[in-house]
């Protein structure tokens, strides 16, 4: 069953909207919002449920925080991925733990200095 809402949201992003619904002749709207509601609900939800996922992070190259940060959580991370773009860094770092100790690890990574972008992507639940 569904249910019908009403949202309100700026002129600019309703015509950038409209226009990538045009673009890729996507023709269900809903859909667009519902995969986008459950991306935010799964970056941002607390859970105790053990999943996977990946952490998306750029940062100044100077910002060493991140480093000794990463050594003091090696117990949920997995691998990481290290790539340099001029002066800046792009991390992908491979996670695993309770859903929300790895909400948290990236809220705490997005308040270190020179940290300029954090996304938690939940890849999967343990099975």
């Amino acid at each position: 069953m569904s249910e019908k809402i009403s949202i309100s949201i700026p002129r600019e992003l309703y015509e950038r909207l409209e226009r990538y619904l045009r673009e890729k002749q996507v023709v269900d709207r809903s859909k667009v919002f519902q995969v986008s509601l459950r991306n935010y609900l799964d970056e941002n939800e607390d859970s105790d449920s053990f999943v996977y996922g990946i952490i998306n992070l750029v940062y100044d190259e100077d910002a060493t925080e991140v480093t000794k940060f990463q050594h003091e959580h090696e117990d949920k991370i997995i691998s990481v991925l290290h790539i340099h773009v001029g002066q800046q860094c792009i991390e992908a770092i491979a996670v695993k733990g309770k859903k929300k100790d790895l909400v948290e690890l990236t809220s705490k990574l997005s308040q270190i200095k020179g940290v300029k972008k954090v996304r938690f992507i939940v890849s999967t639940p343990e099975t």
